[in-house]
């Protein structure tokens, strides 16, 4: 199979990807620097986990990309090296036909729309054994990873479409000439990735190994992609703690290394307050964005601001435009987030428009408020839910600062998919109905300081219920005073 060359990613939207990383991922193994080792050995480095499918889209790895910008995205990079006859293009790089063996059914292709290229590892699988806690440049990196050939084959469609999301337990080629050769590739795709596998999985390629005798001939140990990120724990996150798995989430994705302390230990401070330029920080992280850019206008963010390149990536986005200000346009890093900002930051971050119910999801925020399709957009889509107050009802405090611990809550929720119940609407808040105010007296004014001036107005015997009637004149209580 001929070697493929190195990727650069492209630079568009919010899903744009650090293309120095991506080159150090994608570039070509030299088989001189290949270490010689055995499929058994490969897979006895590999971790045994139980498969997490929560919170998966295949939208979160990014695939197919003009890497080195020369026209040809991925695929079409894979089958230009993989066809046995030069291939034909139209345009840029459109292939038109060429000669593309699959072996995993031992079919020969002409047409282009004949052939699939196969992830051997699928996306869905490399995010059940530990994608999932990738960044999103790792997961580009990986679904189009050009630098090991194992990674991408041209197979049929069909039968690509057979094998889906399943691993070696679940499904095998049915030419049994490419079972070692399967497995094998199967496998060297799982140590580049440093992916787990699960028990069935594990089971099933031991056999495969053994049966077949390929589990010690030597191979080449590819080359390790880097992927594996540093997972801080942190001192002030317990597992009891309400987000810590979302803050987990968060170190595990590259997204936040928290704060060194003096004695050398990791905090988070889940209640503190998130900064303006950590956020764009922290969003800048999770987009996996690589934008080098330090100068983009703003008169409190010069070049030499820690987070310059994040500021005017931000802002170049569309994710905040800053505060007009006499003489130009402010950022206020140092500024605590609001959890109004916040909802506007995610929403425009995700590059959907906001909504607009007629009954507003939380009582606090009414049409009209500033952020209020931001807000409501939020709750529709289940990234916060607000706090309870009573009676089905809800409110969102969006003029509170929001704490460190909410927005890993907030990210998690809308960097994996695993969402709360959406709130669309208010409609199932209903507090309990005010009794209306007692009626007043019929005669307020008429007040009797004894019964002798009863007599003299000529009001007795003065009776319960009648105005001016009072307790203290009844003496024997019977109900008629003065009698």
């Amino acid at each position: 199979m001929t070697t493929r060359q190195g990727l650069r990613a492209p630079t568009t939207g919010f899903a744009l990807i650090a293309a120095a990383l991506l080159l150090v991922f994608l570039q070509p193994v030299a088989p001189a620097q290949a270490a010689p080792t055995t499929a058994r050995d490969l897979l006895n480095g590999l971790a045994t986990e139980s498969e997490v499918r929560t919170g998966y889209d295949r939208d979160l790895f990014n695939h197919w990309i003009d890497a080195d910008g020369n026209g040809c995205n991925t695929r079409a990079e894979v089958l230009i090296a993989e066809s046995q006859t030069a291939v034909t293009r139209t345009g840029t790089c459109t292939i038109t036909s060429g000669r593309w063996y699959s072996p995993y059914d031992q079919a020969t292709w002409t047409n282009p729309s004949d052939v699939d290229i196969d992830h051997m590892v699928p996306l869905a699988e490399a995010w059940d054994s530990g994608a999932r806690g990738w960044t999103a440049q790792t997961r580009t990196a990986f679904a189009n990873d050009l630098g090991l050939p194992d990674s991408l084959i041209a197979v049929t469609d069909s039968v690509n479409q057979s094998k889906s999301d399943q691993d070696p337990a679940e499904w095998m080629p049915s030419n049994a000439a490419y079972t070692c050769d399967y497995v094998t590739a199967w496998i060297r795709v799982k140590y580049r990735w440093d992916l787990s596998v699960d028990p069935a999985e594990r089971s099933a390629l031991t056999g495969q190994l053994n049966d077949n005798g390929c589990g010690d001939r030597a191979i080449e140990a590819p080359a390790r992609s880097g992927s594996a990120q540093q997972a801080y724990t942190f001192t002030d996150v317990p597992q009891s703690y309400i987000w810590s798995e979302q803050v987990a989430w968060l170190a595990g994705a590259g997204i936040t290394t928290g704060y060194v302390e003096s004695d050398g230990t990791r905090t988070f401070r889940p209640t503190g307050p998130i900064l303006r330029e950590q956020m764009a920080a922290f969003l800048y992280r999770l987009a996996g964005a690589g934008s080098t850019a330090t100068s983009c206008g703003l008169i409190d963010v010069p070049p030499t601001h820690t987070f310059a390149k994040e500021i005017c990536w931000l802002r170049s986005e569309g994710v905040t435009t800053g505060y007009a200000v006499a003489g130009g346009t402010e950022f206020r890093g140092s500024q605590p987030v609001l959890r109004e900002q916040m909802a506007a930051f995610i929403r425009r971050f995700s590059g959907e428009p906001g909504t607009s119910p007629s009954s507003p999801p939380f009582t606090d925020v009414q049409p009209g408020h500033t952020f209020y399709n931001d807000i409501a957009w939020l709750a529709a889509n289940g990234i916060s839910t607000g706090y309870d107050s009573g009676y089905g009802c809800r409110v969102y405090s969006p003029s509170a600062a929001i704490q460190r611990g909410d927005m890993a809550a907030f990210l998690y929720r809308f960097g994996t998919g695993n969402t709360a119940t959406p709130i669309h609407d208010g409609s199932g808040c209903q507090p309990p109905v005010a009794p209306p105010p007692p009626p007043p007296p019929a005669d307020p004014g008429v007040y009797y300081a004894n019964c002798d001036a009863v007599r003299a107005a000529g009001r007795a015997p003065l009776y319960r219920g009648q105005p001016g009637y009072r307790a203290a004149l009844d003496r024997d209580n019977d109900g008629i005073a003065c009698e």
